[in-house]
């Protein structure tokens, strides 16, 4: 599981910015007392949250929190190669001095087979490409690297890396893995993965390729082929009917054409049948069934794949309520609080414009995050819980919308007048 996350110096965030799982010492009223029983759950002696949501208004950067732990995580799984893979991550704070001579900073503290790990490394433009340098190929360069492990409620140093450079080297297995022809733009975690499969590094790597499903632009298609998958087994095809009904869509079967293609399964192949009065009715999902149903359709393989993991995976969904009713966004979240359904801990991370998911009766106050731009127009994160006097009771959704927690869009007055005519 992720405890916390933070990044500095990328796009619009200039300053240090941490999103964090970990509970704090915040209680729910004593009638919302089971948001506190659901909602925590925990692992080698920490307690942590399934789901985490990221409120702000639009260009304030939250999606941008996003993109930063998506990106990290993308290169935490990819095997070391030739190829630089940083572009994406190379994005510092354009409003700053030197912004292509600055370091653009990533970390993550996370569980993982009863251990606690805190990994990051920092990416800066490359001044100098030497084309001669096998090493030096890329445009972007990692120039420090850090693995810690506990050991006894202290984090020990597995590696520290400084430029190209291994200053420690902790490993279990560090006779395995050669250092002196590590290319500048890899991860030296991917590098030892490859060559030490059965040490830390590969489990990591392993994990964080495996385990995480995310989608910066949120598109319900694109997770289709997790619910055709489902279908194609008829135990598992039970849990999506069941599944479909939690959203108050009763069927009793689903149909699907033949279909060569692997990548993409088309809606007009999908039919949902329903007997009404002895005869059988077949609905084709794009041209019979509403907007929402079809977007529910290509979640739930998601949602069942995710709940059925051996170990927690990671979920990161941006603008989750897009076309979504809020009633079904609501139930979405709940599953992923529900310890009945969600048996695995599966973390969402979400981002959402829809207050009706911002109520003590769904989530805690530490389970709220917002983004709102500063005075220089970078971004800035915070939590619900570190606001003061603010009521386990009050109405999370009414203060947000009257201002009283920041991270509103700031709206100026258009107006014209005789002067200055729109049509002059």
């Amino acid at each position: 599981m992720i405890i916390e996350f933070s990044v500095k110096n990328f796009r619009s965030i200039n300053d240090l910015q941490t999103i964090s799982f970990a509970t704090t010492g915040l209680k729910s009223a004593k009638q919302y007392n089971y948001v506190d029983n659901n909602n925590v759950f925990i692992e080698h002696n920490q307690k942590c949250f399934n789901v985490i949501g990221l409120y702000g208004a639009n260009t304030s950067g939250k999606s941008n929190i996003i993109k930063a732990l998506q990106y990290s995580i993308d290169l935490i799984g990819k095997p070391s190669t030739p190829n630089s893979e940083l572009s994406e991550l190379n994005q510092p704070f354009v409003f700053q001095e030197s912004p292509k001579k600055s370091e653009n900073f990533f970390q993550i503290v996370f569980i993982l087979e009863n251990k606690k790990y805190r990994y990051g490394f920092t990416v800066k433009k490359n001044d100098k490409v030497n084309k001669e340098n096998i090493n030096v190929t890329s445009d972007e360069i990692i120039t420090s690297e850090w693995l810690y492990s506990d050991v006894e409620k202290n984090m020990k140093e597995l590696f520290l890396r400084k430029e190209n450079r291994i200053v420690t080297n902790n490993l279990q297995n560090k006779s395995k893995i050669p250092t002196d022809n590590l290319y500048r733009h890899n991860l030296f975690l991917s590098h030892a993965a490859a060559f030490d499969v059965n040490g830390v590094c590969k489990l990591i790597s392993d994990y964080f390729r495996a385990f995480t499903i995310s989608e910066i632009e949120f598109d319900y298609a694109k997770f289709r082929w997790m619910s055709i998958r489902m279908l194609k087994d008829d135990e598992t095809k039970k849990r999506f009917i069941s599944m479909l009904s939690s959203f108050n869509i009763e069927i009793n079967d689903i149909e699907l054409d033949e279909h060569n293609e692997k990548d993409f399964f088309p809606q007009e192949k999908i039919h949902f049948v329903r007997y009404y009065n002895g005869k059988k009715i077949k609905l084709n999902l794009k041209y019979n069934e509403s907007e929402s149903t079809q977007k529910i359709f290509d979640l739930i393989g998601l949602l069942l794949l995710s709940f059925s993991f051996n170990r927690s995976p990671f979920v990161i969904l941006d603008e989750i309520d897009s076309h979504f009713h809020p009633a079904l966004l609501i139930n979405l979240v709940k599953m992923f609080n529900n310890p009945d359904i969600n048996k695995s801990n599966t973390q969402l991370l979400f981002t959402s414009h829809d207050t009706n998911l911002l109520s003590p009766k769904i989530m805690r106050r530490d389970q709220f995050y917002f983004a709102e731009k500063t005075h220089d127009n970078s971004t800035n994160i915070y939590s619900l819980a570190d606001l003061k006097g603010i009521r386990n009771t009050a109405d999370f959704a009414k203060d947000y919308l009257a201002g009283h927690y920041g991270a509103l869009p700031i709206l100026h007055e258009y107006c014209t007048n005789s002067n200055n005519d729109i049509n002059g």
